[in-house]
């Protein structure tokens, strides 16, 4: 496995709370890597500092081998497309324009604007299914429309990998399996390695060639999702008992939690038609048991 992006005794924290603590870790090239894991476990601390929006109290990262904290800024942005979660949107934007954004790293006072620019925020707003929204303001726009806007940005960057926290978010189902899907070929399709941060665990077994499961800022296991994903992992990561079994559509590992407590017996069914006691049953109407 070449490991595009890999972190060496890196430690990271905010605040005097250390998040990150001796992390070691190697993400493939050519692969989609869907990092998982609960609540506060380090899976976005990770991912921002891979992608320099933090700074680690020790170790380093490295893309292809190279201390990425000693590339040039622009080098990297050629590199790396980064989604974080909740990003801010400049007030007033149109879709077009934020979108155009992804091209900076390409910009020079002697090379503005150009065809090739045009061709890729074109492409990336087609592969997004945002064209149609081109001219609206971004801050008009409903959570999953947003986020959608964002991706086509990060597409339109054009970089070699793609760095998503958490994509998905305010997406229905319907387009949840659309950003996936389209994650999905542009691994396969154009060989570009994605890494993503997902909640969903049965959406990380489909679609991951490579899965990161952490606990505590740790690496729990890590490789491809139908080696590692059983009942005794989803019980060591998030405390949950469940069964796995091949999902019927793609035969990925699907988990299906187990209850969490005896259920108990149902409630005796009423009926706010029902008539008060004592009144008499209309005519025709059974009497006594059925």
């Amino acid at each position: 496995m070449t490991a595009l992006l890999s972190t060496r005794d890196l430690v990271v924290g905010y605040e005097g709370r250390t998040v990150l603590d001796g992390l070691e870790l190697d993400l493939p090239a050519d692969a989609f890597t869907v990092v998982v894991g609960p609540n506060a476990c380090g899976k976005s601390t990770v991912l921002r500092t891979m992608a320099r929006l933090l700074t680690p109290r020790r170790g380093a990262v490295l893309l292809d081998g190279a201390q990425i904290r000693d590339l040039p800024t622009r080098d990297v942005a050629r590199r790396l497309g980064v989604l974080p979660q909740s990003p801010l949107v400049p007030e007033g934007i149109t879709v077009a324009d934020l979108v155009g954004r992804g091209r900076q790293p390409y910009q020079r006072w002697w090379r503005q604007w150009s065809a090739e620019d045009g061709r890729a925020v074109d492409e990336a707003m087609r592969l997004a299914d945002v064209t149609a929204l081109a001219d609206r303001a971004v801050d008009t726009l409903s959570g999953g429309q947003r986020q959608r806007v964002w991706i086509a940005m990060t597409l339109a960057q054009d970089t070699d990998a793609l760095l998503l926290d958490e994509p998905t978010t305010f997406l229905d189902l319907a387009h949840q399996v659309e950003v996936l899907d389209l994650l999905h070929r542009l691994r396969v399709e154009r060989g570009r390695t994605v890494v993503a941060v997902l909640h969903d665990l049965n959406q990380a077994a489909r679609y991951a060639d490579h899965l990161v499961a952490m606990r505590d800022g740790a690496v729990v296991a890590a490789g491809p999702p139908r080696e590692i994903l059983d009942a005794g992992l989803v019980r060591d990561v998030f405390g949950l008992d469940c069964v796995v079994v091949p999902c019927p559509v793609t035969g990925a590992p699907l988990v299906v939690p187990a209850r969490t407590q005896t259920s108990a017996a149902p409630p005796a069914r009423t009926h706010s038609s029902a008539a008060p006691a004592g009144t008499p049953a209309p005519a025709g109407a059974p009497v006594g048991d059925a």
